[in-house]
Parts: structure tokens; sequence; C-alpha cells
């Protein structure tokens, strides 16, 4: 699993916004689709919204294939 680490200088980034800015995905539609298809999960629960508020210290996973720390 590749892990990136993402510093965001505001209180949280929505989840799309967060898969776009780390790199893996294309689009916001791409981000989404991930979303809505169940591949993401934040701190191991699935993610069922797209615009969810990810915060410093929580870590994101697309498809068992990238891990995304967010940092502050």
């Amino acid at each position: 699993m590749k892990k990136i680490t993402i510093e965001i200088d505001t209180e949280y980034i929505p989840a799309v916004s967060l898969l776009k800015l780390a790199g893996v995905v294309e689009s916001g539609g791409q981000a989404s689709y991930e979303i809505e298809q169940g591949h993401v999960t934040m701190d191991g629960v699935v993610l069922k919204e797209k615009r969810k508020k990810v915060r410093p210290g929580s870590t994101v996973v697309l498809n068992h294939e990238y891990a995304i720390h967010v940092t502050g």
C-alpha cells in the first residue's frame, strides 16, 4: 500500500477534495464514484458522504491501494 501524507492548514478538508489533492484520482467525479462504490475508508470506517470532513490525524484509504494520512 502506498502511503501519502497531506498537510492542510485548515480545520478540515472534504473527502473528495483530499482524494484529488493527493493525486489518487483524476477528477472530483472519479472521487465521488469511488466513495459511492464503498472503495474509500476513513480510520477504518467506509465513507458514505462525499463531503465528509477529514481532519488532521485521520487516515483515508482508497481501494486498499493508497493510505492518505492528513496532518495539520
